[in-house]
């Protein structure tokens, strides 16, 4: 049968690529792509398949006409139902309202269904996601997420594979009387992780990654059977802890016990799987080492370099102008209103303008016995340009004339740029010490680690993260206040750690690169890095970018801790890398900016 491009008008009010379907019934074979909107109920007959193109974003309309709190849009499906996207082209469920909540739509409901297929499929904001019974499916490589319930499942054979199932407010996956096989996913952040209702089959929960929810796995009040679960990871090594997030006959003496046979590490391979490839797209020469961060902006990439010039090009790496200090110049530059602010190592600072290099003007600040490597970037706060220096003093410069508006002793040397958050500024001292400062200068609070800080801080929401180079991670409120501490064992040098998406990266020059849990400070996972790391990792789309001092960058995946891709250089990548004009760049001590396309691989 010949597949029908389903093409519903769009009503007034809806873009014009959007078709609303309100109360719908599909009899025959159809395909939907574009923007579907859903008001009420869209039924697929049993004998007709539902396809949904890569790419398609599904929206559903929220109305509760029976006033039971939840909506009422539902998408029910009695024949197939194959709704495949890519990682790059994903299928989006989710609901149409402005501010959308959980329940916001009910439910993508399957009954007798011989084959449901959801791949790369990203479904939120729903109360029950995917309610399916009598039917067989497989759910690879989704994103749930927002949801009430991540799934629930009655006499049903289904796999999960590959998933990343987090912050749905009830139950991650959530079966009765079915087959389900759940292997390599990530289960964090549900109330809770699985959740087994009864069930008269056999099951198999293996190779996962469970963590952070408020019960792992939990038995229904009806479950008095054992349960048997097999290699996964529970957030811990330790496997009293790993018991503890276990909710079985340990805390309901009236229902089944589960023994858990737990992995003692993060498990590899987990969450929707991703591939990619880096192919160099172009090269810019300079004459000296590149290790301060790259800058873009306004149309343009700035490029400090130890030969003492400021480098400026475009985006297919095509010098814009370049501006000699005669000096070596390794701190990032900072980039606004349409100056670019540099220092040099002959301690002074220029302001630029950022589309000539003609100087507007220069501050010059006096040597110390610290005046040997590694300058502290700058900062932007309001009309001040915030200059640490290698004697210890923080200098704020009026970004318009270069006068010097106050200054604060952070502690002799200052190599790591400070951050702000709010009316707080965070400035970290080569001599372990941390200060919190007003923005007019003034003291807030201090505290001395006892190692020096040579990286900048992470701010987290309402906390500030701080690594030192003993490899001391330490996490403090606002007001001081220690949240929690956590020793890497390895030394930590200028990269600075990464706040992403709940998560602290860190890495070291132990050949590390560390993903912890921002709220607590556990280990989530360690990948092994090619060499020793001074940079700071960049966070986007699903991966943690990173360079090492072998000159190798790799990829990660941010959820899965897997090596995606890597590319050799040979010499050091001590900057941070950055992602512009389409375009992965890193700087190097081959004294080169290299530019790289990242290709996406289709996964099989």
């Amino acid at each position: 049968m010949a597949q029908k491009e389903d093409s519903v008008s769009p009503d007034t009010g809806v873009s014009s690529d959007a078709r609303v379907s309100p109360d719908k019934f599909i009899s025959e074979d159809t395909v939907w792509s574009g923007r579907i909107l859903i008001d009420g109920t869209v039924r697929v007959a049993k004998g007709a398949t539902l396809t949904i193109s890569p790419g398609t974003d599904i929206a559903f309309v929220r109305r509760d006409a029976d006033a039971d709190g939840l909506g009422d849009a539902v998408l029910a499906v009695e024949g197939r139902l194959m709704a495949v996207g890519t990682r790059e082209q994903p299928i989006y469920f989710h609901s149409a309202a402005e501010n959308p909540q959980p329940g916001d739509w009910l439910e993508i409901r399957v009954d007798f269904s011989q084959e449901v297929h959801l791949r790369y499929c990203d479904i939120r904001d729903s109360a029950y996601t995917l309610h399916a019974h009598f039917t067989r499916g497989v759910v690879e490589d989704c994103t749930i997420h927002h949801n009430i319930d991540g799934c629930r499942l009655g006499q049903a054979k289904f796999i999960f594979r590959n998933n990343l199932i987090e912050h749905n407010q009830g139950k991650g996956i959530n079966f009765r009387n079915s087959s389900v096989e759940v292997h390599h996913n990530i289960l964090r952040h549900n109330g809770s992780g699985v959740f087994l209702f009864e069930s008269d089959r056999s099951f198999d929960i293996h190779h996962n990654n469970i963590y952070g929810n408020l019960d792992s796995v939990r038995l229904g009040d009806f479950y008095t059977g054992d349960v048997a679960v097999h290699d996964n990871w529970w957030g811990s090594a330790d496997p009293e802890v790993a018991r503890s997030t276990i909710y079985d006959r340990s805390k309901d003496p009236e229902i089944g016990q589960v023994i858990i046979q737990p992995s003692e590490s993060w498990v590899a391979d987990t969450g929707p799987r991703d591939a990619l490839q880096i192919v160099p797209a172009w090269e810019y020469a300079t004459d000296g080492y590149i290790d301060a961060d790259l800058i873009a902006g306004e149309g343009r990439l700035f490029v400090a370099g130890w030969d003492g010039a400021l480098h400026v090009l475009n985006g297919q790496g095509e010098p814009l102008w370049t501006r000699n200090f005669s000096d070596i110049l390794d701190a990032t530059p900072v980039l606004a209103n349409g100056q670019i602010f540099v220092q040099s190592w002959s301690r002074k600072v220029y302001a630029l303008d950022a589309a000539t290099g003609e100087v507007r003007w220069r501050f010059d600040y006096s040597p110390s016995r610290a005046d040997d490597h590694r300058q502290a970037g700058l900062l932007v706060v309001d009309d001040l340009v915030l200059v640490p220096s290698w004697n210890g003093t923080l200098f704020a410069l009026d970004m318009a004339s270069g006068e010097r508006r106050w200054s604060f002793f952070g502690g002799m040397p200052l190599r790591a740029r400070p951050v702000r958050d709010g009316d707080n500024l965070y400035l970290a001292g080569g001599d372990g010490t941390l200060s919190a400062l007003a923005t007019d200068g003034s003291l807030r609070w201090q505290k001395s680690l006892g190692s020096p800080l040579l990286s900048s801080p992470a701010l987290l929401p309402h906390a500030v993260a701080v690594v030192s180079r003993e490899g001391q991670v330490i996490v403090y409120d606002h007001n001081g206040q220690t949240l929690w501490q956590r020793e890497l064992d390895e030394i930590c040098y200028y990269g600075a750690p990464l706040y992403h998406d709940g998560a602290l990266f860190v890495a070291t020059a132990g050949n590390g690169l560390w993903k912890l849990d921002a709220a607590t400070g556990n280990v989530i996972w360690r990948a092994a890095l090619a060499g020793p790391s001074y940079a700071t990792p960049l966070a986007n789309n699903g991966r943690i970018f990173i360079g090492d001092n072998s000159g190798t960058l790799q990829v990660f995946g941010t959820d899965s801790g897997d090596l995606l891709a890597q590319h050799k250089i040979y010499r050091e990548i001590q900057g941070q890398p950055l992602i512009w004009a389409g375009k992965l760049l890193v700087g190097s001590r081959d004294h080169k900016v290299h530019a790289f396309t990242l290709v996406e691989q289709l996964m099989p």
